[in-house]
């Protein structure tokens, strides 16, 4: 899991300390939350205990807001307590701040306000609105949080371990990949925003692990952008290359040949057994979720599925990252995903990224081929699976 324990005993703690979390409701993380309890010194009044929740059946639970109601209780308590710490906010009464955010979770799961949901819940379109900028900024600030890379040796080590299990390749700590977001872009850069897969994106950098929780989020830019360019601009790049995570790998596709410490296939040219076949294999199973969990995150926020018009793609960071979060909290849960799950399409390289990466013999090659002899050689004949391979490659 990419949250520490330590993480959620504090936003447990934060919730109790601010009198919003009451025990009968919210879902309990540890004992040493629960004894919190106690410590409330202002009680909420009876007047104030009523909740737009307690009127909400689990059908509308699911099917409008796509989570569940104990992952629901703690956002909107969670958020209901950082929004009491901002002086600046207006002040709200129990039931409007809860209010607030479920349009806000309706608007992400929907992709737009349906007047329904705001109806049920008592607000007008524009209260609404004003709301979900309020709390996207909120939620997307929390982004460090939430959102965390295993950053000490114990948890590199048992995130390594987790994806060993897996595939049998070792040292690997995260699966890189990029989300692309269907947008209209400003006018006169179309073509700088124009994908691999013929239409209009933003994308984010991702790395999440072997559960599909993400660890790491940045760089938000046009659709055209190279992702190895992306990779060796990113803060988590940077990292990588003076050693911050060790000697450790993150999965990556064959655009990304030749950057450091993002392991990629072994090139067709290279393949001179079937070890190299098996890594493929085992290659290809890890790189591959990254379709479901792109996947899960355009369907249960539906939001992300066309952002429409943009202005540029800081202006549409804060959403991003404000779903990414919720995602985190609802692997967390155990939320199921919508029943009109679909997994995302890979993104295939682009030309000028094909032209890089047939050049031959690296820096990260000699690595890559000992530890494919190393974790994937067994004894067996090894001349027709190789070739029937390298002529599919032709």
């Amino acid at each position: 899991m990419s949250l520490a324990g330590a993480l959620w005993f504090a936003v447990q703690d934060d919730l109790f300390t601010n009198g919003v979390c009451n025990t009968s409701s919210a879902p309990s993380i540890s004992n040493i939350a629960q004894d919190k309890q106690s410590s409330i010194s202002e009680p909420i009044s009876a007047s104030e205990t009523h909740s737009v929740l307690d009127e909400l059946d689990d059908r509308f639970i699911s099917q409008t807001l796509h989570l569940n109601r104990q992952c629901l209780r703690f956002v909107v308590d969670f958020i209901q307590a950082r929004l009491k710490k901002d002086v600046f906010a207006p002040s709200h009464s129990l039931t409007s701040a809860e209010a607030n955010v479920l349009a806000t979770l309706a608007y992400y799961a929907q992709g737009s306000l349906p007047s329904t949901s705001t109806v049920r819940q008592g607000i007008g379109q524009t209260a609404a609105g004003e709301a979900v900028k309020t709390i996207t900024k909120l939620l997307s600030e929390m982004s460090p949080d939430f959102i965390t890379f295993p950053n000490s040796y114990n948890d590199r080590m048992g995130a390594a371990q987790a994806f060993k299990n897996l595939s049998g390749i070792p040292h690997v700590v995260g699966v890189l990949g990029y989300l692309h977001l269907k947008v209209s872009p400003p006018v006169g850069e179309e073509l700088m925003y124009m994908n691999t897969l013929g239409y209009h994106s933003v994308m984010m950098q991702v790395i999440f692990d072997v559960d599909g929780n993400l660890l790491s989020l940045e760089q938000c830019c046009p659709g055209g952008t190279p992702e190895h360019t992306v990779w060796e601009n990113s803060d988590i790049g940077r990292q990588f290359s003076i050693f911050q995570h060790g000697h450790t790998w993150v999965i990556g596709s064959r655009s990304l040949h030749g950057c450091g410490h993002v392991l990629t296939p072994a090139e067709a040219f290279r393949i001179k057994s079937n070890a190299a076949l098996r890594f493929n294999k085992a290659h290809a199973q890890l790189h591959g979720r990254a379709q479901q969990v792109f996947g899960s995150l355009k369907s249960r926020f539906q939001c992300l599925r066309d952002i429409g018009s943009i202005q540029s793609p800081e202006s549409v960071e804060c959403t991003i990252k404000a779903c990414c979060v919720l995602h985190n909290i609802c692997k967390k849960f155990s939320v199921p995903l919508p029943l009109d799950f679909s997994a995302e399409p890979l993104h295939p390289p682009s030309e000028v990224v094909n032209i890089i990466a047939e050049q031959p013999f690296d820096y990260m090659e000699d690595t890559k081929d000992e530890m494919i002899e190393t974790f994937f050689n067994i004894a067996e004949d090894e001349g027709q699976d190789v070739t029937r391979y390298v002529k599919e490659q032709l």
